[in-house]
């Protein structure tokens, strides 16, 4: 597994480099101090499993630096990890396609289950709505999220299979990839090829958009 890690502050990355050592044996963590040198790297290491962005960082910030990555590689899965907790920033971020939204003021173990939940193919949204920081998911929040995107076009031309209708179903109920793979008794590559076809399919960005259209479209119920 490689891990980007792409922060402007020494002490972070070095903090952060020591939690992630705690996801995994075989774990190797890289590290970029601005957001062109993230690209370049992302360049050079194809095989890069998870990229984590600061928001904030000299030259190219992590808003450009998430669009262009999104853009170039996008299958690679890019979470933003930021002091901000703002719900606009989070917002944003997700309609630029992010994999996840990590506020700094998580402890390890929330950073290590947001990123788990990453790497199983999910969108990490944080919930800190009983803390005492600023930032609050509301219940509007998801359709706050609806209504930032582009209209989706008539899901009736796209024809999914009944197999990537069973996996959509089980996306709208919050199944990670593992989990989908536990239910319908396949192989989680199979699950993720399935997942990817869906999105190209309905032309959505990510899980939460496709997830959104689908109930919207009457699709899934």
């Amino acid at each position: 597994m490689k891990i980007l890690i792409a922060d402007d502050h020494t002490l972070f990355r070095e903090g952060l480099h020591y939690t992630l050592q705690n996801l995994a044996e075989d774990v190797d963590i890289l590290e970029a101090s601005n957001g062109n040198e993230a690209i370049q790297m992302v360049r050079h290491y194809p095989d890069l499993d998870l990229v984590l962005m600061d928001l904030d960082m000299p030259g190219l910030d992590g808003y450009n630096g998430l669009i262009q990555l999104r853009q170039d590689y996008p299958e690679l899965p890019v979470a933003i990890v930021t002091a901000s907790e703002y719900e606009q920033d989070m917002l944003r971020v997700l309609e630029c396609g992010a994999a996840g939204y990590i506020p700094k003021s998580s402890t390890s173990k929330e950073m290590l289950e947001a990123i788990r939940k990453i790497l199983d193919g999910d969108v990490y949204v944080p919930d800190l709505a009983a803390s005492s920081g600023t930032f609050h998911i509301r219940q509007g929040m998801q359709e706050k999220l609806r209504m930032g995107m582009n209209p989706p076009p008539g899901l009736e031309k796209y024809h999914l299979t009944p197999r990537q209708r069973e996996v959509l179903t089980l996306m709208c109920k919050g199944l990670s990839n593992k989990s989908i793979a536990n239910e319908l008794g396949m192989a989680e590559g199979t699950v993720k090829i399935h997942v990817t076809a869906i999105l190209k399919a309905m032309n959505a960005s990510n899980r939460t958009q496709a997830v959104i259209m689908a109930r919207e479209a009457g699709l899934i119920v």
